[in-house]
């Protein structure tokens, strides 16, 4: 984050906030990294387990459940502030277009580079992926591949907006180009 601030905003993240996907994994200390580069961050997370997580390993700061709550804690905050925003990317980022809410830069480090596991389908909650998963894995495969064109669609959107855009190695623009 550090580098994508010198490289767009002359080094300073100051009053800048990016927003991303995905607090499992190694996506769990983007939220840190942010604060710890100056900016704010809102990341976008399916599993609230994920977001209790974080929360009490202190890689996050808060928790909202919807944009607009997000959006006002990371207003009115002066430090560098994360917040883990419950909810999908593929549904989060169209609506963030929809509204012309603009982050400062956006990246996404959700798992998807493991369809099955690792993204949940657009529409979908936790408990019916889990499910299907086991009982249907193709659809959950199918499902996600096709909300992972969504998703890297608005991520698109927001590039050719002018936004700071990247992937951070789970090959998503890959599974959707496949």
């Amino acid at each position: 984050f550090a580098e994508m601030g010198r490289q767009h905003y002359g080094g300073d993240l100051k009053g800048k906030w990016i927003l991303t996907a995905g607090l499992g994994g190694m996506g769990g200390a983007q939220p840190l990294a942010a604060v710890m580069a100056g900016a704010h961050c809102i990341a976008i997370e399916v599993q609230e387990s994920r977001i209790e997580k974080r929360l009490e390993t202190r890689y996050l700061d808060r928790r909202a459940t919807s944009i607009d709550e997000a959006l006002e804690i990371i207003r009115t905050v002066s430090e560098p502030t994360s917040v883990g925003l419950l909810g999908n990317a593929a549904e989060i980022l169209p609506e963030m277009l929809k509204r012309g809410i603009k982050p400062d830069a956006l990246t996404d480090q959700t798992s998807a580079h493991d369809p099955l596991h690792g993204y949940l389908p657009l529409g979908w909650n936790v408990a019916e992926w889990r499910a299907k998963q086991e009982s249907d894995p193709k659809a959950v495969e199918k499902a996600a591949r096709e909300s992972m064109k969504t998703h890297v669609a608005a991520m698109g959107d927001f590039w050719n907006a002018g936004v700071p855009t990247l992937d951070y190695g789970n090959n998503i623009r890959q599974l959707v180009k496949d």
